[in-house]
């Protein structure tokens, strides 16, 4: 008798844990948001970010900083990266480019730092469609052995908006603060400044 009420008393809160997490919002990536246009994904750490940069299939979403995000390597959980963090180029003959939207919602990213080869930047490379707004860059360390170096944008085929952006951008060819190469992106009402040496 009393081994059958332990029985039943044990699936009664089996039951109630199943349903308790069944209730509960799903999110699985990031700090909240669907990366649908009503309900973009939500960036508010640097983990947040730099999930976002090993998420290729999230490359074509849409997303939001809800947060100012120090990137200081001396910080816990922080690194010199070896590639741009969202969309780098990986040399397997595999082209990564970012296709979404990132709103940075007047929020900034700061000591962001990358000491790696070419296509360089917060984004190495924007594809036509992508958009980058009201987002601000500031400190920048960003140095390229090779060609498209830029602070925001190693290589920019997209539309980038009311952005500013601060640091020192090393490289060989087409280096910039905001974009490294423009090609036939837009750039409107944004700001840089900094140092450039290619």
């Amino acid at each position: 008798m009393i081994q059958v009420r332990h029985a039943h008393v044990i699936r009664t809160i089996t039951l109630l844990i199943t349903i308790i997490f069944l209730s509960l919002p799903v999110y699985a990536k990031y700090s909240g948001g669907t990366g649908e246009p009503d309900d973009p994904y939500r960036i508010a750490t640097a983990e947040d970010l730099m999930l976002l940069g090993e998420t290729p299939e999230d490359y074509d979403k849409h997303f939001i900083l809800t947060e100012d995000i120090d990137l200081n390597p001396n910080l816990p959980g922080r690194k010199v990266f070896g590639t741009a963090v969202v969309a780098p180029i990986i040399w397997t003959g595999m082209q990564l480019s970012f296709t979404g939207v990132f709103d940075g919602s007047g929020h900034k990213i700061s000591h962001l730092k990358i000491a790696g080869d070419s296509y360089l930047g917060l984004f190495g490379q924007l594809d036509s469609g992508a958009m980058i707004s009201d987002l601000i860059l500031e400190v920048a360390d960003v140095n390229g052995t090779g060609n498209y170096i830029g602070g925001l944008v190693g290589r920019n085929n997209g539309n980038i908006v009311a952005c500013y952006s601060s640091g020192t951008i090393m490289g060989e060819d087409y280096v910039g603060i905001p974009v490294g190469f423009n090609h036939g992106g837009n750039i409107i009402t944004c700001h840089s400044t900094g140092a450039i040496i290619g």
